[in-house]
């Protein structure tokens, strides 16, 4: 397989983690947009309690303190509409979707001989809207604009999958967004579903969880009841089958990081870090994951997740170690 120059390597991988990155809080924000249109200001407690889970787990998967959780989160959770707009278009704030469309944006143009024409068109439209909402104020504005930018970022992905030849250049932005999408899922979890807030509050917020993660219609035709969280777990972590679940990321990162240079012959380090996440994933118990303690808190399930959330950034640590000749400041996503 022909070898990139690491400067080419390095910004495709860096555009398919910044890609999975809009997606993800694009996804996230549409969630909690929905959330706040059925609860905020209501008087259903277990309606509320969610919504401020999901407020407070936007600030934790961005890393936008203090967001929703430190000083002033009082105000900013009982007004949100200033916080979750900043959170699309501000761009100078890592974490926010603004900021991830221009990484994205940035790593395309680097890159522009890597990408199809038809591919570039939609990085075209996609520096159209984000540089269109720069200093929008209005709500309904902000989230037309999301939907704008969500659906660029599956265009561009669809084509990147399709039109793009599976050569070493492929194999870098694979596994930026299989890295990237396996720690938003991760983050998500960890900061949404490891405490129980009860049965109502909990239903609500896993089936938000299931949204966000692509897959709440597959858990609904699958098992045709109330979310609960031995079986999201079991759809977003252990099944390979479902192309959003943790399994399945772990296994197309494998696969790519197989075909990169090896070096010495052995496994590298990015390849023995996924390797240990995917043994800790097959060998885990997700009822066992499930349980809570008298205080609500589950410390299997945030020991599980943290202890992957580790692993995979280690991965994406060595990896860029590994590959990347780096001249300027090394960048990151928060």
């Amino acid at each position: 397989m022909a070898q990139v120059p690491s400067r080419v390597a390095e910004n495709l991988f860096w555009l398919g983690r910044y890609a999975e990155r809009a997606e993800s809080v694009t996804r996230l924000l549409r969630v909690i947009d929905d959330r706040r249109t059925e609860f905020e200001g209501s008087d259903n407690p277990a309606g509320v309690e969610a919504l401020r889970t999901l407020l407070q787990a936007v600030t934790r998967v961005t890393a936008t303190e203090p967001g929703f959780l430190g000083a002033g989160a009082t105000q900013r959770l009982a007004s949100p509409g200033t916080e979750l707009r900043d959170l699309v278009i501000d761009e100078r704030r890592p974490g926010t979707v603004g900021h991830a469309v221009r990484g994205m944006l940035g790593a395309a143009y680097a890159v522009r001989d890597q990408l199809s024409t038809d591919t570039f068109l939609v990085v075209g439209t996609l520096d159209r809207t984000i540089g269109g909402i720069s200093g929008a104020a209005r709500a309904a504005t902000v989230q037309a604009a999301l939907g704008k930018v969500m659906q660029s970022v599956l265009a561009f992905s669809g084509l990147a999958q399709e039109s793009m030849v599976r050569d070493l250049g492929w194999r870098f932005m694979d596994a930026g967004r299989r890295l990237e999408r396996a720690l938003q899922l991760l983050a998500l979890l960890r900061a949404t579903v490891t405490t129980d807030r009860g049965t109502a509050a909990d239903s609500l917020v896993l089936e938000s969880v299931l949204a966000a993660g692509e897959s709440l219609i597959t858990y609904r035709r699958r098992y045709r009841s109330q979310a609960q969280l031995a079986t999201l777990l079991d759809l977003l972590l252990l099944d390979d089958g479902n192309p959003r679940s943790l399994a399945h990321q772990l296994a197309r990162a494998a696969e790519d990081l197989a075909e990169l240079p090896a070096g010495s012959g052995r496994l590298r380090e990015d390849q023995r870090r996924v390797l240990e996440a995917s043994t800790a994933l097959q060998l885990a118990d997700v009822g066992g994951l499930a349980l809570s303690g008298a205080d609500g808190d589950r410390p299997a399930l945030s020991a599980f997740l943290d202890e992957q959330l580790r692993l995979l950034e280690e991965a994406a640590l060595a990896l860029e170690r590994d590959h990347f000749v780096h001249r300027l400041p090394q960048r990151t996503l928060s």
